[in-house]
């Protein structure tokens, strides 16, 4: 009877790693629309995302409708394999992108070129609230090397669009 039960206990042991290891990715489809009121940067209108994930294939198009200019709008095609995808964004600027996965975030190293600058910065995707939102954590540099800036955004899963 110790003996079924010292074999049971390691059997446990050895098995709990090996279901942490194999829990599957978060998918991130769906449409997503940014809650002003809880992310960091407070911006006029609103902005929507709308992502096709089947890893490692990631596609993310971009609404932003704004009170004082039209929309503007932009797909990106990504794939999380850490292979740079060049994108251009809603504002025009050239996008130079690398996706991995890190537990169960996306990390997105990024190379934004603007107006003959380049600027980096590093954005962490983790679903939070069972799935029912999606936080944006942005870090890097926004102009010059030593200004620093860290940005939370948080988008609310939208309806499914027929």
């Amino acid at each position: 009877m110790k003996s079924r039960m010292l074999l049971a206990l390691l059997l446990a042991v050895i098995m709990t790693p090996a279901r942490i290891c194999s829990q599957p990715k978060p998918d991130f489809s769906g449409t997503w629309k940014q809650s002003k009121e809880r992310s960091t940067v407070r911006r006029t209108g609103n902005v929507t995302l709308q992502i096709e994930h089947r890893d490692p294939e990631l596609t993310v198009e971009t609404t932003m409708v704004r009170d004082f200019a039209g929309p503007g709008h932009a797909n990106q095609h990504y794939t999380t394999d850490g292979k740079v995808s060049v994108s251009t964004g809603a504002d025009g600027d050239e996008f130079h992108t690398s996706i991995v996965w890190s537990g169960q975030s996306l990390v997105f190293t990024i190379e934004e070129h603007e107006d003959g600058r380049i600027l980096l910065s590093r954005e962490t995707w983790t679903l939070i609230e069972n799935g029912a939102a999606l936080q944006r954590v942005r870090e890097g540099a926004k102009g010059s090397p030593d200004s620093t800036t860290k940005q939370t955004l948080i988008y609310l899963r939208g309806a499914p669009q027929t």
